[in-house]
This record gives C-alpha cells, sequence and structure tokens, in this order.
C-alpha cells in the first residue's frame, strides 16, 4: 500500500497536534499522507479518496471542533474523510486532544463510536504519546527500510533542469575556501576535473600558472560547449560519461592525442554521490593518473548537518524525504570518501573537513546557503511528479516538500537561527 497512514484532523484546532504526530510518525519510518497545504477547495477530490484508499491506517485527531455542527453538512470534509474510511472498513483510530464523541452523529459516521483510540493527551505531549498507538497495537509497526546505495539506480539529477547552473556559482562560490584549503598543500601539473559541469570550478580553482593545463570533462554536451566558449585558454573541456563502459578507453585516446601520460592531479568535487559505482569510477580514475599523482574528492554528508532552534524539526524531515525520494543522489557521501579511496587502491588517503556556519552571516550569504543546500532538492520531487502527472502521491510529495521547504526558509533568515554544515575532502596519492 502506497501511504501506511492518514491522518485527518479540523484545521481550527487540530492542525498543531496533528502536524506533530505526523512529524513523529515519518521519523520512525512510516509513511503518512498528512494535507500540509489547502487541498480543500471544491469537490472531495480524487486525491484525498485515493490516499484514504490506499492507506492501512487512519487516524483521526478529535479536538474540541472536531465534532461541532459542521459534522451534519454533506460537504464537511472530516465527515468525507471520516465516512469514507468507515465505508472501507479502514482500521480507524481516534486520538484524543481534549475533544470526544457526541452521542449524536449522522449515520455514515456513527461507526467511529465503536473503534478503539488513545485517550486524552496534551497536544504538547504527542512526541511522548504517539509510542502507545504502537505499543496498545492501535496501528502496525512498518517494516524497517534499508537503503543500498550500492544497488540504487543513477541519481535523477540534471545539471540543466531549473536553475542548477546558478545554484552550482553559488555552490562553487560558498566551498572555495575549502578546496583551496587543500590544494594549497600540493603542487602543480597537468590536472583532470571530474565532472566540470560549466566550468565555474574549474577555472577559480586551476587558473594559478602552477598549473600548466587543465581539462575538465562532463557527460553532458552542453556544458561542454559553454565551458569552451567561456574558459581561458589554458583550459580544454571534453565530453566523456564516467559510468560509460568504454570510458577508460575514451580517456586514454583523448590522453595520446594531446601527449599527455598521465596526470598530476585529478580533482572531484560533489561527483561522486550521482554515481551507481563510485568505487569503480575511481579505480578508473587512478589508473590516470602519474605514479605518485593525487586524487582530491570532495564530498558532503545530510548526516552531520545542524540547526538551532528547530522546534518543528523541519530539517530533519525534509532531509528524512529527500533521503527517501526514489533516484535521489546519495546525500551521505561525505562519511564514505575514505573507504572509497581507499578499496580504489589510493595510499596516504587524508581527510580533511571543513564548516560552513551561519554565525556573522548576512541575509544574501543565509540566502545564498540555504539555496545550495536546501532548494535544490525540490527538484527531484518536482521531476518524479512530471514523470507520473497521474500519480496523486507524486503530486502530494512534491506539494509536501514546497512547502517543508519554505516553512524552513522562513526559519533559516532569522538571525537568531543558527545553522552549520561541513565539506569534506579526501586526498589519495597513486
Amino acid at each position: 500500500m502506497n501511504n501506511q497512514i492518514f491522518i485527518s484532523y479540523r484545521r481550527q484546532d487540530g492542525f498543531y497536534p496533528a502536524y506533530l504526530l505526523y512529524k513523529e510518525l515519518i521519523g520512525q519510518n512510516f509513511t503518512v499522507f498528512f494535507d500540509l497545504k489547502s487541498l480543500r477547495t471544491g469537490v472531495f477530490p480524487d486525491i484525498i479518496r485515493q490516499n484514504i484508499a490506499d492507506c492501512t491506517d487512519f487516524i483521526l485527531i478529535v479536538s474540541p471542533s472536531t465534532f461541532s455542527e459542521r459534522i451534519f453538512q454533506p460537504d464537511d470534509w472530516v465527515r468525507n474523510e471520516l465516512g469514507f474510511a468507515l465505508k472501507l472498513n479502514k482500521n480507524v483510530v481516534p486520538v484524543f486532544v481534549n475533544g470526544s464523541i457526541p452521542d449524536r452523529l449522522p449515520d455514515d459516521i456513527a461507526g467511529i463510536r465503536n473503534r478503539q483510540g488513545l485517550q486524552q493527551i496534551d497536544p504538547n505531549l504527542i512526541s511522548e504519546n504517539y509510542k502507545k498507538l504502537i505499543d496498545e497495537r492501535l496501528i502496525s509497526r512498518p517494516q524497517e527500510k534499508l537503503l543500498s546505495w550500492k544497488m540504487r539506480r543513477h541519481s535523477a539529477y540534471d545539471v540543466n533542469y531549473g536553475d542548477e547552473k546558478a545554484r552550482l556559482a553559488v555552490q562553487s562560490k560558498n566551498a572555495y575556501a575549502s578546496d583551496m584549503s587543500v590544494l594549497s598543500r600540493y603542487g602543480g601539473g597537468i590536472v583532470l576535473d571530474v565532472g566540470s559541469a560549466f566550468g565555474t570550478v574549474t577555472v577559480s580553482r586551476f587558473r594559478d600558472e602552477k598549473y600548466t593545463k587543465v581539462y575538465g570533462i562532463d557527460r553532458v554536451e552542453q556544458c561542454v560547449e559553454y565551458a569552451n566558449l567561456h574558459a581561458p585558454e589554458k583550459f580544454e573541456f571534453l565530453t566523456a560519461d564516467l559510468e560509460a563502459a568504454d570510458f577508460r578507453t575514451k580517456m586514454q585516446t583523448y590522453m595520446r592525442e594531446r601527449g599527455i601520460e598521465g596526470f598530476d592531479i585529478i580533482f572531484s568535487s560533489l561527483v561522486l554521490h550521482h554515481l551507481k559505482d563510485p568505487d569503480q569510477v575511481l579505480r578508473n580514475l587512478r589508473r590516470l593518473l602519474v605514479k605518485g599523482g593525487i586524487m582530491v574528492v570532495r564530498g558532503s554528508d545530510d548526516g552531520t548537518k545542524a540547526a538551532y532552534p528547530d522546534p518543528r524539526g523541519l530539517m530533519k524531515t525534509i532531509i528524512d524525504k529527500t533521503l527517501a525520494c526514489p533516484n535521489t543522489s546519495d546525500r551521505l557521501n561525505g562519511r564514505k570518501i575514505y573507504h572509497w579511496l581507499t578499496e580504489a587502491g589510493f595510499s596516504e588517503v587524508k581527510m580533511f573537513s571543513f564548516m560552513r556556519d551561519t554565525s556573522g552571516m548576512d541575509m544574501d550569504d543565509r540566502e545564498d546557503l540555504f539555496r545550495e543546500s536546501f532548494s535544490y532538492r525540490l527538484n527531484y520531487f518536482r521531476k518524479e511528479w512530471e514523470s507520473h502527472p497521474e500519480d496523486a502521491e507524486k503530486f502530494h510529495a512534491f506539494d509536501e516538500m514546497e512547502t517543508l521547504l519554505a516553512m524552513f526558509e522562513n526559519e533559516f533568515m532569522k538571525e537568531s537561527f543558527w545553522y552549520a554544515e561541513y565539506d569534506y575532502i579526501g586526498v589519495g596519492k597513486r
């Protein structure tokens, strides 16, 4: 079933406890349908009907206004949702939050009186009481979903989608200090930038004269064409797919044509987490280095991001939903760089980490950091929905993420809000 739990509530006084319950449930691997944005216009929409049909458990937040006189109106939303769930014989569970079920009810929802529920709780203590839903077997515990990045499909990331070109420029600026801190420790020579996109990072990191010739490769031809048009003379950009079966053969041909025996430095910035098999790619790249040449890999890791205050847990919710979205990149890649480099045969592997945070940032810098680290996530959900426009669940996931990001951005822009993240850079030698 697509939606394991459906939460119904009266907006007047049920939204807050419903949202807290929703947050707790998704944090425990439940799949939950929760109407964060107003879908409540016109007739009882198919998206609501379909998600009730798909759910295994239907939770009704019983607040003081839930069974007000509105419940007797044929077009009342709570009545329609509850009535449809009872008609389908769903596991309907009332959660009482300062509300009660009256003796007089319309016939189509009178069956709620016979359903076992969670008795009166303080709306501020949802997080301490939601486990009773499981402990008292009112709902079923979901099976754990294990994510295997080794088995996942390619990331749906598209450098030409949305405003990604502009976001990459911001990302390049924000990570400049981290990259240069590491690169300054090593010598120059001939450089290969892997996944060079529009060439912004390539040119900014390797313009120094100690880098005698710099090549960038990317699988997107439009990016390569743009980079060649705008880069200085010593830079050249080529088309190559890192995961193609003939990648090494193609690169060796490029190198022979240019008289290159091997690269002194291969640089990879936020690329490996988009790939299905980073280990194999790194093994191929290692063979393109001269003996003693170095591989530099930069990554990030959602698991090490920190924010305070975030009383509604918006950041964790956004990250969890991103991880669960089909075809996202590996958002936990920073912790894996040392292992990847070591397994690929590199020696003297070293790791560097650099914290970036909002302390001392002005509004423009905060906006840039949010754009780099969070706004792009909506692209994954939008692409899923665009690929399946008839799928109500995918529309809801997009709609929900859009709302969560807007709420979190509002908090992010506050001067008293603190956020931190790390750049992780690994260096290995051939």
